[in-house]
């Protein structure tokens, strides 16, 4: 989901260039495309292919940011089934605790967009043939773990950016899921979501009191 926002995440440099005007940002964006919360702990510690070019990209923990926003990675996690939910949970704070033990990092913990059951995954070459009664299926599945995210944020008190419920509010209230997910694939954020991701984020830095006057360094994960 991170990766997908793109290596400048405009939106989210927009969203705080506009609430902050006097406070200088360099954004980094960590994500990488269809993997699981325990390479999210690996790379905080370790060099990796770079996703937006050729080479290696340096670990996380090496860039020293003022803040890391940490995806829940519910989504790559829904072939696990009900029975690795705690699992799941489990690398959640492991990843947690890494970046408190080698990074001066204060953290957010983001928990994304909800999927949108009828169209799951639509358009995707991948899954043309996959019937819509199984992609539900793993559009439910996605649903639990994002859940998960939400209740273990919840029990462990990680300051929580909860995209997840705010888009269920917004549905329930009348706006079309279809809004929020990209028409090209029906799995990542669109555009839109993409501007309320970046709003919720600069909600959560004012309400947890995240930055001091000598913060700059963003990364999402």
């Amino acid at each position: 989901m991170t990766a997908f926002w793109g290596p400048d995440m405009p939106e989210l440099r927009d969203a705080l260039e506009r609430h902050f005007p006097d406070q200088p940002f360099e954004l980094f964006n960590y994500g990488v495309s269809a993997t699981r919360a325990e390479y999210g702990i690996y790379r905080i510690t370790h060099d990796y292919p770079d996703p937006f070019g050729s080479g290696y990209r340096k670990c996380l923990s090496s860039v020293s940011p003022d803040l890391v926003v940490v995806e829940s990675f519910a989504y790559n996690h829904r072939l696990d089934g009900r029975h690795r939910v705690e699992y799941y949970k489990d690398v959640l704070r492991r990843l947690w605790n890494a970046l408190a033990e080698t990074t001066p990092a204060k953290r957010l913990f983001l928990v994304t967009v909800p999927p949108d059951k009828e169209r799951f995954l639509d358009h995707v070459p991948t899954y043309k043939d996959v019937a819509l009664e199984l992609r539900r299926e793993w559009a439910e599945s996605s649903e639990m773990y994002l859940q998960a995210a939400v209740d273990v944020a919840t029990q462990e008190n990680f300051p929580l950016v909860n995209v997840y419920e705010r888009v269920k509010e917004r549905v329930a209230a009348g706006t079309p899921i279809r809004w929020f997910i990209d028409q090209n694939d029906n799995i990542h954020p669109s555009r839109f979501a993409y501007e309320l991701i970046a709003d919720e984020i600069v909600r959560a830095i004012r309400r947890y009191h995240i930055l001091t006057t000598d913060d700059h360094g963003v990364s999402a994960q």
